[in-house]
């Protein structure tokens, strides 16, 4: 595994009211990207499927993993401090623990020539042909760092991820609620804070996990016998058929606490989400001519 464009010109050990510039080991030089490799993974993976083919009017496949995954290497940026990669081991980048998603198709046993037989051409062409399908997905949320903005009156000091808080509840105080405009507040702040000054956070990489997504896209399909071999199909397909709103994860700056040990103020967003993902109800209609 590689670690990718991660600035490798920062210090080991940070020196207070010194400059950052004045701590890089490579001088002249600012920051260096570097792109290296040696990076250790543990996968480990539950994977559970069902799958029963289209017969009697039915099919469905559907499949579940749990993965625990544990990495040393962030997708981008690098480690904070490149002279400690032991540091970053931590959950992977946007690996969810578990997911669920199933499709299926059921064609509804009424109408000419099925389990509950319609003879009648009228009541046929308005109780027979239907079938439904769908796609629906669970999975859990993907996680994240939290980090510390570093007061402005501190010279030298590179910042990073926040020191964990012993016996505090990561997700104490969380709410249920989707409303964005005031922050929906998902991970405790109080149980991280600001590291001593000019010292590297100890909190883990990707320590907290953000909410999970659902959704369901459903059809309903109508057919229509015109002849033995001429047929239309009349469908309608709802994505997002229950018109759910699926929280983001927290934006960079609402994973970020400030450092309130000297009078600071706190940041008012941090731990909140301010966003949604995923799109509103679509409704489609469609018709389809088979031959």
């Amino acid at each position: 595994m590689f670690w990718y464009a991660g600035d490798i010109n920062k210090p080991n050990i940070q020196k207070p009211n010194v400059p950052l510039q004045a701590q890089r080991p490579y001088q002249p030089w600012s920051q260096i990207n570097a792109t290296s490799s040696g990076g250790s993974v543990n996968f480990n993976q539950l994977q559970l499927e069902v799958n029963k083919r289209f017969s009697s009017g039915f099919l469905i496949q559907g499949n579940y993993s749990f993965t625990r995954s544990l990495d040393n290497v962030p997708l981008v940026g690098g480690p904070q401090n490149p002279n400690n990669y032991s540091a970053e081991y931590g959950n992977t980048d946007s690996i969810p623990r578990q997911i669920f998603n199933v499709n299926y198709l059921y064609e509804l046993p009424v109408g000419r020539n099925r389990r509950v037989d319609i003879s009648n051409r009228f009541l046929d062409a308005i109780a027979g042909g239907w079938s439904i399908s769908g796609i629906t997905v669970y999975r859990t949320g993907t996680p994240f760092s939290v980090s510390f903005n570093v007061p402005s009156n501190f010279v030298g000091w590179q910042g990073g991820r926040a020191d964990a808080v012993s016996g505090v509840p990561v997700y104490g105080g969380q709410s249920d609620s989707h409303d964005i405009v005031n922050g929906v507040q998902w991970f405790n702040t109080a149980a991280f804070q600001a590291p001593q000054p000019w010292q590297w956070g100890n909190s883990s990489r990707n320590s907290v996990y953000g909410p999970g997504f659902w959704n369901w896209d459903l059809g309903v399909q109508k057919r229509f016998s015109i002849t033995e071999r001429h047929s239309l199909q009349l469908r309608g397909d709802f994505l997002n058929a229950f018109n759910h709103f699926n929280l983001a994860n927290p934006s960079a700056t609402s994973m970020t606490i400030a450092d309130t040990r000297d009078g600071g103020l706190p940041t008012p967003t941090a731990g909140k989400i301010l966003a949604g993902t995923g799109n509103p109800r679509v409704i489609q209609l469609g018709l389809k001519y088979m031959f």
